[in-house]
């Protein structure tokens, strides 16, 4: 078992850099092997490293205003497609993330850090547990969560990293040339030979798929039994809400390309595949009923957030109890508070006085314009960010739910002195917590964070049944859950064109105002291979930043470039994806 975890860190110095030695790296950060085999409470400490690490700050000592963990991965993915800012001013996921200048910096080298070091905390559980059929059920659990953690990772790696088509022809031609169209991201389980880490190909999708897919058919079965403590620890609904999310995924890229799914089915028998379950479908028809059958088994479990949940002042997403949220991130002590500054709240909640999101920095995050005049005046989401015909209002609009009165309060101002300091479109999703604005930081920074909620298994039901059903009945499960749970009057109705034109422009539409903030628009706009427009007349994003991908094609700057001087240059099998070179092949929009 000590030569397997030795494999498995050595295996991931090149990808990751910052392990200088072996010996520094095992004793300090893991449990021993001796110490697992004797000690379950050893073996749990080591795979709560993994949930922990959800939340870790300056894991690599490189950049720690982008290093604390996965909410800093969701900023980078919003930034990329729905969340600009205000101003350049200690924002700083502005360089590279929204300038899209520079795709081989230090910052952008975060995602590929992040998530294989994600890889190997997991791999290190499951590498311990020899046999976990033979395993109590405590540890089963352990292993059922390193499992789905695993899948956490690939899944975001392989979405981030396979290389799409992006319309521009000097980048697709050097894919083409290149072999890399199909190519997911390196797969590294706990068996894995560290002889063979400078020579791993990027997987093919049809493998990864496999991969993932297996991981979670395991996770069922060691989670089928296990209740959980909290919702850090993944639980039956939580493997089907990845199955959910996987099989949407799948069915997308079958209904887009038939000949990708001919294939997957072409592979099934190969023997290198063989220690993966087969996906066991011929149709994208079975994998968009799949995808609806497994996000029903969540929707059944959990109830959409009110909207006296959603605008709670002091436990408006930041409580993991609340009935919508399936996965979480919690931080619960001031010893996990680790940094005032460098942390989501600092860079996202203006409502938090302690960081750059305040009216000393003016770093406030926004809500694109276009997105936001989608929605409608029946829909109470839409007092979550500020009409531009109330921006500068003093005192503030009553119909705003906001701590900001609160701070004119502290700060002996006017009533809406705060709230005038905003900019249009500035949002107020995420609060401290307890709605705490004072200067203890310690206690307004221990907050959660959702992974999944159940609102997302609506449009995900939604969108598989209209493409497995017909439109109609993607129409009636939209509809449904808007007028049931978003809309005050229930007037919410739509005519689509056809069932590209629902799901493209009405359903991730919905899904994309929903999950704002959450970092998860990045993955539909990239799965339905839809336009990113940043310059247009009124638009919200920094005259730097406007940038517009081409209709029908997928941005070139959501095929993330993998950093060269570390996986790209020790594996020789690695075939890294062209530059994106936003600024080469858009050009900057420079209208009114």
């Amino acid at each position: 078992m000590r030569k397997i975890l030795f494999k498995i860190a050595i295996l991931f110095i090149p990808v990751l850099l910052f392990v200088r030695c072996i010996d520094e790296v095992m004793p300090s950060e893991y449990a021993t092997a001796d110490q697992i085999g004797v000690s379950e409470t050893a073996l749990e400490s080591l795979a709560n490293s993994t949930a922990a690490f959800m939340y870790a700050y300056d894991y690599f000592g490189t950049l720690s205003a982008q290093e604390f963990g996965y909410p800093a991965m969701m900023i980078i993915r919003d930034a990329l497609t729905d969340c600009p800012y205000v101003s350049t001013s200690y924002n700083h996921f502005n360089t590279y993330w929204c300038n899209l200048t520079d795709f081989t910096s230090a910052r952008t080298r975060q995602p590929w850090r992040y998530y294989y070091r994600m890889g190997l905390n997991a791999n290190n559980t499951l590498a311990a547990i020899e046999n976990p059929d033979e395993a109590s059920d405590k540890i089963q659990a352990l292993y059922g969560n390193a499992l789905v953690y695993r899948v956490l990772a690939y899944m975001d790696l392989m979405r981030m990293y396979e290389y799409k088509k992006t319309g521009v022809a000097a980048l697709d031609a050097e894919a083409e040339k290149n072999g890399i169209y199909g190519l997911t991201s390196v797969i590294v389980d706990e068996n894995f030979d560290a002889e063979n880490a400078d020579n791993n190909p990027r997987a093919p999708f049809y493998q990864m798929y496999r991969f993932i897919m297996n991981d979670l058919n395991k996770a069922e079965k060691y989670l089928a039994n296990y209740s959980r403590s909290n919702k850090t620890k993944a639980d039956l609904s939580v493997v089907y809400a990845y199955k959910a999310r996987l099989w949407l995924e799948i069915a997308t890229r079958f209904q887009k390309y038939p000949a990708d799914l001919q294939t997957q089915l072409a592979h099934e028998d190969d023997e290198a595949l063989a220690i993966y379950d087969k996906l066991g479908i011929t149709s994208t028809t079975e994998c968009y009923q799949k995808a609806a059958q497994y996000a029903r088994n969540v929707i059944d479990k959990y109830s959409p957030l009110s909207q006296a949940q959603w605008h709670s002042l002091t436990e408006g997403f930041n409580e993991a109890t609340v009935g919508s949220w399936v996965f979480a991130i919690t931080i619960k002590s001031a010893d996990a508070v680790y940094s005032r500054v460098n942390c989501f709240h600092s860079n996202c909640v203006t409502e938090f006085t302690r960081g750059y999101s305040r009216s000393q920095y003016h770093s406030y995050r926004m809500i694109d314009k276009n997105l936001y005049d989608k929605i409608e005046d029946s829909d109470w989401r839409k007092v979550t960010w500020i009409d531009p015909a109330d921006a500068g209002a003093k005192p503030t609009p009553g119909k705003y739910y906001t701590l900001l009165g609160k701070l004119d309060e502290l700060n002996g101002t006017d009533v809406g002195t705060e709230w005038a300091l905003r900019n249009a479109y500035v949002g107020f999703k995420f609060r401290p917590n307890e709605g705490d604005i004072s200067e203890d930081y310690t206690n307004a920074l221990q907050v959660d964070f959702p992974i999944i909620r159940v609102e997302e298994m609506y449009f995900i039901e939604a969108e598989a049944k209209a493409y497995a059903e017909s439109m109609a009945s993607g129409v009636s499960a939209l509809t449904s859950f808007m007028n049931t749970y978003r809309y005050t009057d229930g007037s919410f109705n739509i005519s689509p064109t056809n069932v590209e034109d629902l799901v493209d422009n009405y359903i991730v539409t919905q899904k994309r105002i929903e999950l704002w903030g959450e970092g998860l628009a990045y993955f539909d706009i990239k799965r339905r291979e839809l336009a990113i427009t940043r310059g247009y007349t009124g638009s919200n994003w920094l005259a730097a930043n406007r940038y517009n991908s081409l209709p029908g094609y997928t941005a070139s700057w959501m095929n993330l470039y993998i950093p060269y001087e570390s996986e790209g240059a020790l594996n020789k099998a690695m075939i890294l994806n062209p530059d994106p070179s936003v600024v080469d092949s858009y050009g900057l929009w420079t209208g009114n």
